[in-house]
């Protein structure tokens, strides 16, 4: 497939997909603002984790924040979630303990690889991926039931009636749906958003929660979604402008469509967050012997976008990841890289950073890191 046809065909995709979309977001102009000085900064705290082992936690594990907890997946030392309270204590480890197979150079099997915090139900559930069960844990730690999905998620939430949402990915080779709809049981009742795909296979974490709405996100995909109850809505569609994925992407084999990206480059979507008042979006751009993140908020008062680049040698605030009822962006941030962030910055860092460069200047443990947005003045 000539690449002039694929450039062409992906304009007359965006037309058509524009034409629905809520909100766009172009990137036709190049990022030229520092996401720490960005005027939508009106406050930064942080939360020392409060853990014995230094480097048990790191900043590119997964978080979710409800009820008054900071819930971190681990599956990367000691396969659990762990749960601490808004100052930092470690209240709890939730999550079986590590079983070896027999033999000695077998691997341990129950290793979780996604997980979802159920605020309605508190409860935090666990998938494991080596025999597809999903175990599900009290927020003090009792297990109280596991069921099986028949089929292993990309990613996985629980809405307000009790069903399951699972993001398959793009090219899964057991189902051509992206979005499969289950009830408490994992048993599938509904299927969404069919693609028929050759590329090489991608799949992500996609979802996130406010209140009772459901946002999702795709890699590489233009559009995102909002689920209120069983209507999928598109939320905005970010223009990428030449790199934007036309449908013959998805024609091509998986070897074609990944020395396509190598060649060509591409952006992916990492994190989409809102509330009542923000979207978030943290994106990587990835092209031939560079990659460059971005942080894009925008703003529903004032129905504007902002773009920020963020230090990818450092990548201190590597993404966002929850937006609190109280316009908080939610980072795990490691004092390592504000010290080098500090000592990067020609004039050091904004005074709204001030005390948490001072913090991380004696704190070893990875933190937790609240940046407040607000509407600028003008």
């Amino acid at each position: 497939m000539k690449i002039q046809q694929i450039v062409l065909l992906g304009i007359i995709l965006f037309a058509g997909i524009n034409s629905t979309a809520q909100t766009q977001i172009s990137f036709s102009k190049p990022i030229t603002d520092n996401f720490i000085e960005s005027e939508l900064i009106k406050e930064v705290t942080y939360i020392p984790l409060q853990y014995e082992k230094i480097g048990s936690i790191s900043p590119d594990m997964e978080l979710r924040h409800e009820d008054g907890n900071f819930f971190i997946l681990d599956n990367k030392f000691n396969q659990c979630v762990y749960r601490f309270n808004e100052e930092g204590t470690l209240v709890n480890t939730i999550g079986g303990q590590k079983q070896s197979t027999n033999g000695d150079n077998l691997p341990i099997l129950n290793n979780p690889v996604k997980f979802n915090v159920n605020p309605y139900l508190e409860q935090v559930e666990i998938f494991n991926f080596e025999n597809s069960t999903l175990e599900r844990y009290s927020y003090s730690g009792k297990k109280i039931d596991q069921i099986v999905f028949s089929i292993n998620p990309a990613d996985f939430t629980r809405d307000y009636d009790n069903c399951y949402w699972i993001y398959t990915g793009w090219n899964n080779k057991e189902t051509q749906f992206r979005l499969l709809k289950t009830d408490a049981n994992g048993k599938i009742i509904d299927k969404k958003m069919r693609l028929v795909s050759k590329c090489t296979p991608f799949e992500n974490f996609a979802f996130s929660n406010f209140k009772k709405q459901i946002f999702m996100c795709e890699l590489l995909g233009n559009s995102t979604f909002k689920i209120t109850g069983n209507t999928i809505s598109e939320t905005f569609f970010l223009d990428y402008g030449s790199k934007n994925l036309s449908p013959l992407f998805h024609t091509m084999s998986a070897n074609d469509s990944y020395q396509f990206l190598s060649h060509n480059g591409y952006y992916t979507i990492k994190k989409y967050l809102e509330n009542d008042h923000f979207a978030y979006f943290f994106l990587n751009c990835i092209t031939p012997g560079e990659r460059q993140i971005f942080h894009i908020i925008y703003d529903k008062q004032k129905q504007k976008s902002y773009s920020y680049f963020e230090n990818a040698a450092i990548s201190a605030f590597e993404k966002a990841q929850a937006l609190t009822e109280n316009d908080e962006l939610v980072f795990l941030v490691s004092p390592r890289k504000i010290r080098q962030l500090a000592a990067d910055a020609s004039d050091g860092l904004p005074i709204a950073f001030s005390e948490l460069e001072e913090a991380s200047n004696s704190v070893r443990n990875t933190m937790i890191v609240k940046i407040k947005l607000g509407s600028p003045e003008n």
